[in-house]
This record gives structure tokens, sequence and C-alpha cells, in this order.
């Protein structure tokens, strides 16, 4: 099996990789998150304080690309909210399952948090979140533009973890459109989902994937594969579609960081560096199966074992010789240091 390589570096975390190539197209900032906060965020159209501090929320969450996302449940009460009575099901099971009472509410796991934290809390947050799980995903469009198959979107991939001591986990997978706009009535299309004045709705809570249920990953030691598809709805825009996630324990409802990921695209994650040393130019490489760039020459076959293997990072680079150890997720990690 040919594999290409991903160096990760690190300096205390990463939340990051940095792929080695000749040039690393901006627009993977664009469509895929790592290692982030993934809020879930209880509101309600209808809600005259959901429309006073969600504007604050929601720009805290857009000051924070690359660490922080929230996911929105539209929930039944005060009032009217077209985005609940499109999707009931999947925001009750979660105000149920956390205990929400009133809203505007937001969660990061079991902690009950204020949609009017500032940016120093978040960091706080971001700071003392794990983040020891690999989310490994393909997600892939079925059908667009073609009107004789129904558009749908297959999800493959695996998620592991190198560092979860605990075995009750399972990994929460949310669908949600970013951002609805709803035009204020007397214009074309006009009509808003309730009667708080909010317009715009962004990361709306479209399903839970494959179902409510999530997905079970035990403690991650070994990888859980991950393959279904679900067809989309109609009415959906399929370019504002994101798929996003973590994984949580299922009875002290901990959740580790995650991801958010644009539908048509991939993600491969890299883990936080607790288990590394205080050395700040540690390097981890992670071996994937597929090619990372086009300038990375694919990896010779590795030996089994503990070995070494000669590896050109990038055309046109030396050759290098690294120490490697299989692991039992089926890729190859390798460690070295930096000479300073």
């Amino acid at each position: 099996m040919n594999l290409s390589l991903r160096l990760l570096f690190h300096k205390r975390f990463l939340a990051w990789g940095v792929l080695f190539s000749a040039g690393l197209s901006t627009s993977m900032a664009q469509v895929s998150e790592s290692n982030i906060l993934v809020f879930e965020h209880f509101t309600n159209a209808s809600c005259a304080p959901c429309a006073q501090q969600n504007p604050t929320f929601q720009g805290l969450m857009r000051s924070n690309p690359g660490k922080a996302t929230a996911v929105r449940h539209h929930v039944s009460w005060p009032g009217l909210d077209s985005m609940y009575l499109a999707n009931p099901v999947d925001p009750t099971v979660r105000v149920n399952y956390y205990g929400i009472s009133g809203v505007p509410a937001l969660r990061l796991g079991r902690h009950a948090l204020s949609t009017g934290m500032g940016q120093s809390t978040l960091e706080t947050w971001y700071n003392v979140t794990p983040a020891n799980w690999i989310y490994d995903l393909d997600t892939r469009l079925i059908g667009v533009g073609d009107p004789q198959v129904p558009d749908s979107v297959e999800i493959i991939g695996s998620v592991y973890s190198l560092a979860t001591p605990d075995s009750t986990n399972r990994l929460v997978l949310f669908l949600a459109e970013d951002s609805i706009y709803y035009p204020p009535p007397g214009q074309p299309g006009g009509g808003l989902p309730g009667n708080n004045g909010e317009k715009l709705f962004p990361m709306v809570l479209r399903k839970m994937l494959p179902d409510t249920n999530g997905i079970t990953v035990g403690s991650g030691a070994v990888p859980t594969t991950i393959g279904f598809k679900y067809r989309l709805g109609n009415r959906w825009r399929i370019q504002h579609l994101y798929l996003t996630g973590f994984v949580q324990n299922t009875v002290t409802k901990q959740v580790h960081k995650g991801f958010k990921l644009q539908l048509g695209n991939s993600i491969h994650t890299s883990v936080e560096d607790g288990a590394l040393n205080s050395n700040p130019w540690k390097v981890t490489q992670i071996l994937h199966r597929n090619p990372v760039c086009s300038n990375c020459h694919p990896m010779q076959k590795c030996p089994t074992g503990i070995g070494a293997f000669r590896l050109p990072i990038c055309k046109g680079e030396p050759p290098k010789f690294l120490p490697i150890k299989l692991l039992s997720m089926g890729r190859t990690k390798s460690n070295s240091t930096l000479a300073t």
C-alpha cells in the first residue's frame, strides 16, 4: 500500500496540522476546522432574550474560526419556530439529554455555560478541553446536479484515540446548515420563522447522523469504522451544509474537541500534544493512506515491526531516514526531534 506523509508540528499542543508541500491552498481553512470547541446552543425564534443575546455569541463564534463553532438546536418553546417544526426530534433529544429547561442555553458537554461569554472565557475552555481523538473522515456528495439521483452524502472513515482512559464514548455527529436567512415580511420570500425579529440563523441543526444515538467508539484503542449514507433535504442548500461533531463520554457527558467540515470534503485531524515531552520542537509524522498533496512522493512499503525507511519528504528535498513503528490502526507513526 502506498502511503504519503503529513508532518504535524507541535508546540505544547497543535490545533492545525501543517502539510509540507509546494503550497497549501487557503481553501482548506474555509472548508475544515480541526480540534475545535463544538458548543451546543439551544434557542428559539420566538424567544426575546435569545434575540438579545444571540448576536453577541454569534459574533464570538465568527471571531474564532479554527477554534470554536456552535450547532444551533431550535426548541419548541416559548413560541413558534419554523426550524424546530422542520426537525422536532433531534433538538428534543439533546434537550432531554442535558435537561435544558430554558433558552437561550449553551452547553459544552457536561458544562452549562453562558451565551454572554467573552473571549477570555472561550480561551480558557479551549485550553482545558481535551483533544485525544483523531477524526479521519471523508464526505462524498452523491447525485448533485443529476436530476435522476436524489442528493445524498456518504460519510466514510474512522475515528480513534491515542490517549483515552475510559471506554464509554460515542461519536456525536451533526449536519448543520450555515446560515439560514429569512427575509422580513413584504420582501420576496419574506416571512420570519418566529416573532422575536431574528432573521439570520447560523449552523442550524438539520439532522443528527446517522441518528440521535450517535456511534459507539469505546476507548478508541481500536479504530471505529464509519460508513453510511444519508439523503439530503430537498430545500437544503448543499453548499452551506457542514458536518460537525465530537466524541462524548456517555456517563459523564464530557466532550473532546471536535471538527467542522463542509460537505464534499475530507478531514484528518491531529491530536493535542499532552503525551509529548517539553521539547518545543518535537515533530510527529502521521502517515495516511491517501496522498496529502501532489508534490509529495508516495512512501515506500514500510516493513513490519520496528525499523527504518527512506523518506523523501517532498519533491526536491533530500531523503531522510526515520525510525518507525507500525500502529494497530493500520497507519504508521514516526517521531523525531529537529536539531536546533
